[in-house]
């Protein structure tokens, strides 16, 4: 384990990188999603 981490630390910390902006960028989908559900939720209910 100690060895795989020195030998490869640069590829360890991209894909490390890379995992922490598909979270990052999937929170702004959802965070998107959500406003675009609750202005919809809103607009059905202003109506009847």
């Amino acid at each position: 384990m100690q060895e795989l981490l020195q030998r490869d630390l640069g590829s360890s910390l991209l894909s490390l990188a890379i995992i922490l902006g598909l979270i990052g960028i999937g929170f702004v989908f959802l965070r998107i999603v959500a406003i675009l559900i609750k202005r919809i939720l809103e607009t059905v209910f202003k109506k009847s």
